[in-house]
């Protein structure tokens, strides 16, 4: 077995060691496409709105620079009177199968998470809670083995997960707890949730904010701010352009969905803007898929059969 450590390499054979303009290119260029992969998990770990990289992330920013993790076995270890399971990995060089770094981490009994677990038995058809078990040594010596393989690739590839955006530290290492250091939350903050203590946030192709609730499957969302009132001089504008444009509230009844859906159907082949621009020549500005649920069920009945009228002509021109 090769001792693990950084291994004298040729600088020929790595072209980007001596150019530091192409080895950034290239980084930045592999940390949006580790964006795109990990933006694409159902459930990624975010502590006080920073996102941290999973093992399985970590394998996949390894294959992009040709490395793979060689874990050993984990073995039994007592640290102050604490027992749990250390265990080594290699980082090696896919193409060349020279070891090129690794590392080694551990997994205690004395971590939360590793100590007990609750124990169930079924009586009459329902799970009960019986009492408390030790958590068995397999799990333990397998999250050994994960945070080993985890930081060995993190040992050598974390400034990519920094220039993707994420936490150097692998999300094995997290212990559950930081949520709570009060540290790394701001209550004054539009995004501060109060009922679980931690920061609303919103990344990759999320709509809006909201963060993971500790223990389950589920998501608490950042309520919606209510809209302002209207002003009195607002109020008594008149409607004679388009919604969008001079619409105010109470003035007049807003589009339904079904109109928008009509809309934006008959859209898929005429084009929106350029109808109004005909129903409506003193307009100001346009009328897009962003303003359209500003106008008045009147002008949305004008657009829509504008555009079927438009829409029917094509198809006979065609014919």
């Amino acid at each position: 077995m090769q001792d693990r450590g950084i291994v004298a390499m040729n600088p020929s054979e790595l072209p980007e060691i001596s150019n530091p303009k192409l080895t950034i290119e290239r980084a930045r260029a592999i940390a949006v496409v580790l964006k795109d992969v990990v933006a694409l998990k159902p459930k990624p770990v975010v502590i006080n709105g920073e996102q941290y990289l999973e093992y399985e992330d970590w394998q996949t920013l390894g294959q992009f620079y040709g490395y793979a993790v060689r874990t050993r076995d984990a073995v039994p270890v007592e640290i102050n009177g604490v027992p749990g399971a250390k265990a080594q990995a290699d980082l090696v060089d896919m193409r060349t199968g020279i070891v090129v770094g690794g590392a080694e981490a551990y997994c205690m009994r004395d971590e939360e998470r590793w100590s007990t677990r609750t124990e169930y038995e079924w009586q009459e058809g329902k799970r009960v809670k019986v009492g408390e078990e030790p958590v068995p040594w397999f799990q333990l010596a397998s999250m050994a083995q994960t945070r080993a393989g985890a930081k060995a690739y993190r040992n050598r590839l974390a400034w990519i997960a920094v220039l993707a955006g994420y936490k150097p530290t692998p999300a094995e290492e997290m212990t559950g707890k930081e949520t709570k250091r009060v540290g790394e939350i701001d209550p004054n903050s539009p995004h501060y949730c109060a009922e679980h203590n931690v920061m609303w946030f919103m990344r990759g192709k999320m709509k809006s904010y909201a963060h993971p609730v500790d223990g389950s499957s589920e998501w608490c969302h950042m309520p919606k701010a209510p809209d302002k009132p209207a002003t009195p001089e607002q109020q008594q504008a008149p409607v004679t352009a388009p919604a969008f444009v001079d619409l105010k509230s109470g003035a007049s009844e807003l589009v339904t969905p079904a109109q928008i859906d009509a809309i934006k159907e008959v859209a898929k082949t005429v084009p929106m803007s350029a109808t109004a621009k005909e129903c409506w020549p003193d307009i100001k500005g346009s009328v897009t898929m962003f303003n359209l649920a500003k106008l008045t069920t009147t002008q949305a009945d004008t657009l829509l059969a504008a555009m079927k009228a438009k829409q029917s002509k094509d198809k006979e021109v065609t014919k």
